[in-house]
């Protein structure tokens, strides 16, 4: 809904007022407007030619945010409906930690990735095929590439940067890459063990083949399980290996944000992060120790 600006300025007006009891009470009107209110100070803030008060309103529209977003995360996990949408994950994720993105630029800027795929797939072509056009496309048209592989930069740690320039961390590549599966209907699942994970294509039930997304897709079979375990500096028994459903990409993209974030001591970030994590459950996947 559209917020009168009769409404919205008294409010804004009193955000330099100390008293807890007036911020508890300006708090709550602008929680009681929706989500919209963050759009709204996000458009105020724009206007503000003052740089202290455009700080503090941009502020305010971010806590605001982040307890929406959270929530919308919650009633995301707790929805019985099936397998979980990764666009939808991820955009709450995105939206998260960025209170200006807007919803119809995201989908556009995923939109333009998954068409280029959605083009050439087809049901007519083996596993293999389908997920070696797809390598090409990804990697090569696209050009997708993989920065920061020991989780050093926030710069290649979010969905919506490397949608718009094609490049992240392998956690961020590992997640839009099993987006464009999701909707193009390619069975491509993940498989994890303590300290990492491996997207496997599946059918019938059964992991048919490996994806090395470290080296372009690189796909193979069961028999070269332990040499990538060897490549990845972990000591881990293939027999650790366990499926796991759409929740799993999540949980090790927010693990991936966590330690890069810890690491750099943002405690604000990493509290927010941890709080989402907390959202979808206890089980992880990553350590701070396994990843130094």
């Amino acid at each position: 809904m559209q917020i009168d600006p009769e409404e919205l300025e008294p409010l804004v007006a009193l955000f330099d007022d100390r008293d807890t009891v007036v911020t508890e009470l300006v708090d709550n009107r602008l929680r009681s407007f929706g989500p919209e209110v963050v759009r709204s100070l996000r458009n105020r803030s724009q206007r503000e030619p003052d740089a202290a008060r455009q700080a503090a309103i941009a502020a305010r529209a971010q806590t605001l945010n982040t307890e929406f977003k959270l929530a919308d995360l919650q009633d995301f996990i707790a929805r019985p409906t099936g397998p979980l949408s990764l666009f939808e994950g991820s955009w709450i994720l995105s939206s998260l930690f960025d209170y200006t993105l807007q919803r119809e630029r995201y989908e556009d800027l995923f939109y333009r990735c998954s068409q280029e795929y959605l083009a050439e797939n087809s049901d007519l072509r083996t596993g293999v095929e389908n997920i070696r056009i797809l390598n090409h496309i990804f990697f090569h048209r696209l050009k997708f590439t993989l920065y920061d592989v020991q989780l050093r930069d926030p710069q290649y740690a979010m969905v919506d940067e490397a949608l718009r320039s094609r490049g992240g961390n392998p956690f961020v590549l590992a997640f839009i890459y099993l987006m464009i599966c999701q909707v193009s209907g390619l069975p491509v699942e993940l498989v994890c063990f303590p300290g990492g994970f491996i997207p496997v294509y599946v059918e019938g039930g059964k992991v048919l083949f490996y994806i090395n997304l470290y080296r372009g897709g690189d796909i193979f079979l069961k028999d070269r399980l332990q040499q990538f375990l060897r490549a990845t500096g972990l000591k881990i028994d293939a027999q650790a290996f366990r499926r796991r459903d759409e929740s799993a990409m999540l949980t090790l993209y927010l693990e991936s944000l966590l330690y890069i974030h810890s690491s750099r001591k943002d405690e604000k970030m990493s509290a927010v992060i941890d709080r989402a994590l907390n959202i979808l459950g206890p089980e992880r996947f990553l350590t701070i120790d396994e990843q130094e």
